[in-house]
């Protein structure tokens, strides 16, 4: 089976780096930097100038760009990928897009008998390096099989129901993760602001009931906050802002999704009281 990747950033680029590196021909075409596909390149990507290009090149693409619009504009839009995949051959949708955009996919390839997943991602930057990435897919069983070998090469699939169940579990997974960030955050700055130290305090809420992923990844989760941030940080509103949208419709209350949502949109925590300068 050939491989094709669009959307090489902080987790994209890991994710295809151990496609290729398990044996998987790769097509990649540049969406946003070039160093990432000069990167793909030294181990044995090809590269194309268009996602029509990957696509008349891959018997499956798997789409990591950060948002339903960059992904319209990659699958939809001018030389895009439906124009060049052949009938037969697949769409992987990993990043965490609205499951509506997804099926609205599945609607657009099935006339050319496209194959559409929904498969997004939880483990951050660490787990797609060490291809140990949690993956909540959604689409028909059968599909799920044929793709299985690629996908697993990235992490361990969880089945999750019918096309766009598989963004439902992520989103739900991301408002605990979210949430408890800037909870983390908040407990924290309150013991350093009582005299106590931060790494004393980490380590603590490790070994206690407040312990969870980001207390585990203190270190990562600080690098999310740096003076500016990484464009990844400002991705976490857009997903909570699927949640509330998806909650709206359900007329479902999401409180603390909507709060933290609005935190979001402004600049990360500082801890005790300190901005955390980016790393050049």
């Amino acid at each position: 089976m050939k491989a094709g990747f669009i959307g090489l950033g902080d987790i994209g680029l890991p994710m295809a780096k151990n496609v290729v590196k398990k044996g998987f021909h790769t097509t990649v075409c540049g969406h946003v930097r070039r160093e990432p596909v000069e990167e793909m390149k030294k181990l044995g990507a090809v590269e194309v100038k268009t996602p029509k290009e990957v696509g008349q090149n891959s018997d499956a693409v798997i789409i990591m760009v950060q948002n339903d619009k960059q992904a319209e504009d990659v699958i939809f839009g001018k030389d895009g990928l439906l124009e060049g995949l052949k009938p037969g051959s697949g769409i992987i949708l990993m990043g965490t897009f609205a499951p509506a955009f997804c099926r609205r996919v599945a609607e657009a390839g099935k006339p050319k008998g496209i194959d559409v997943l929904d498969a997004p991602v939880v483990g951050a930057r660490m787990g797609a390096e060490a291809g140990t990435l949690g993956i909540s897919v959604g689409g028909e069983k059968e599909v799920v099989e044929k793709y299985r070998k690629l996908i697993e090469t990235m992490g361990k699939i969880t089945y999750c129901g019918p096309l766009g169940m598989g963004q439902i579990v992520k989103l739900v997974n991301n408002i605990c993760a979210t949430i408890n960030s800037w909870v983390l955050a908040e407990a924290i700055n309150w013991g350093i602001a009582n005299g106590a130290d931060e790494k004393m305090l980490i380590e603590h809420i490790k070994i206690g009931s407040g312990n969870s992923f980001s207390a585990q990844n203190w270190e990562w989760l600080k690098s999310m906050w740096t003076d500016p941030p990484p464009p990844t940080y400002y991705v976490g509103a857009k997903d909570m802002s699927h949640v509330l949208n998806i909650g709206l419709e359900l007329r479902q209350p999401c409180p603390f999704t909507a709060l933290a949502c609005e935190l979001l949109k402004g600049p990360p925590p500082k801890i005790g009281g300190k901005t955390i300068k980016a790393q050049k």
